[in-house]
């Protein structure tokens, strides 16, 4: 008997001959409970039926910058919400662990392994804001069933993650949080992201756009990438940056079977002013502090016909110390790109195994003939500094001619008479 059939009896009872009567308003109350008891879970199975068909979204969350220099460049990650359950869940694929044993270790060389981790999106928006990082959220433009799809994805790869300890090696130029991130849904969507923009830029021209009051990050990063990183990529590669990627998705289409707009809906869920730009001194003005010691050193020598030995031994144990580093990146680091860096020419251990020597000679007032060699090689590093072999750092071509002043000087001083002491 369904609701309707109560209802009537209600109705019945109140109008029957006897309606003043006892029994007809037991027959009034008991038809009232059975309609409260039969209409209450008809109203929860249209509930759950409305629960059932709320599609999923999914959408990329962009967050800014931070303090860390791994956090200059912002973060990205997956959020999905709706379905039967009303989940709100983000996915993130720049999880690492740093109990790892050996971490910093594996780190230099270029072995880090990430994964995926998930947390609701209301601790993923408080641990973000705490930092005072901006969040901005792109809905991207899918079908109930293709958001699905990415949600089911995503499901399946994080409790691989959990169940198996599932990593993938992270490879910041090509293969990152936010590389993984776009890369998820396009396969489960079966479609392809195209920027609309067209201007091409190379790595690491990519990479200054977001270190601008951080000149010793930038620094770092072009004294260690090689030349791989001035190849010439087009729009699509540069989405290896979060901040990039949410410029790029802005206009871009999603293109499978159709082409479409690649999002429906943007907005930005926490605001904050950008972070304050580094107080110490850029590394060129060091350099150039080095260089007018040098001059003065060099100056002082020739009117005063001394031997600064212990100057030349400290400039060639600091660029060996350099030189080792590089030269370890380069050959034993899985980092992209170091392993084509030309600054290996003049910054390479050999300075640091020939110093102590070469100061015994100059102590002496003997010639030192490595120092040939260390004209002939900083010749060949300014040579490919004109050509554009590498965008080196200015701040290394400064250096450079600081160790070239010294080079020449303590060759002319040995076979040019005037100059000897």
């Amino acid at each position: 008997m369904n609701a309707r059939a109560y209802i009537y009896g209600v109705k019945h009872a109140f109008h029957a001959k006897d309606g003043g009567s006892v029994a007809a308003v037991c027959r009034a109350a008991l038809c009232a409970c059975l309609c409260i008891l039969f209409l209450q879970p008809v109203k929860a199975q249209e509930a759950d039926s409305i629960a059932i068909e709320k599609p999923y979204v999914v959408s990329l969350l962009t967050c800014g910058p931070g303090d860390e220099v791994y956090e200059l460049y912002g973060h990205t990650a997956l959020r999905v919400r709706g379905g039967s359950d009303a989940i709100d869940r983000v996915y993130n694929y720049g999880y690492f662990n740093f109990k790892r044993p050996h971490f910093l270790w594996h780190f230099v060389l270029g072995e880090t392994d990430y994964s995926l981790r998930t947390m609701p999106m209301a601790r993923f928006y408080w641990l973000y804001t705490e930092e005072g990082r901006w969040i901005d959220e792109q809905v991207f433009n899918l079908t109930p069933a293709e958001a699905e799809r990415v949600y089911r994805a995503l499901e399946a790869n994080n409790l691989e993650a959990v169940a198996d300890g599932w990593t993938y090696r992270y490879n910041y130029l090509t293969d990152n949080c936010t590389t993984r991130a776009i890369a998820m849904v396009e396969e489960a969507v079966g479609a392809r992201f195209q920027p609309a923009d067209t201007a091409r830029a190379t790595y690491r021209s990519a990479l200054h756009r977001y270190t601008p009051g951080h000149a010793w990050a930038q620094f770092g990063n072009d004294m260690l990438l090689g030349a791989r990183a001035d190849d010439s990529i087009d729009a699509r590669a540069q989405l290896f940056l979060p901040v990039e990627a949410e410029r790029l998705l802005e206009t871009a289409t999603l293109a499978g079977d159709s082409v479409r707009p690649a999002l429906s809906a943007t907005r930005r869920m926490a605001d904050f002013p950008p972070k304050p730009a580094e107080t110490s001194l850029p590394p060129m003005v060091y350099a150039l502090l080095l260089l007018l010691l040098t001059a003065a050193a060099t100056l002082y020598e020739w009117r005063r016909r001394k031997v600064l030995w212990g100057y030349d031994g400290a400039l060639l144990s600091l660029q060996g110390v350099a030189g080792c580093l590089v030269c370890f990146m380069l050959c034993f680091s899985e980092h992209p790109t170091v392993g084509s860096n030309l600054l290996c020419v003049w910054l390479n251990p050999l300075p640091l195994l020939v110093a102590w020597p070469v100061c015994r000679r100059l102590r002496r007032h003997l010639p030192a003939r490595y120092f040939w060699v260390q004209t002939a090689l900083l010749v060949t590093f300014f040579v490919l500094f004109a050509v554009r072999a590498q965008a080196f750092p200015a701040a290394s071509a400064v250096l450079a001619l600081c160790l070239l002043i010294r080079a020449v000087w303590n060759t002319l001083r040995h076979y040019y008479k005037p100059l000897q002491p």
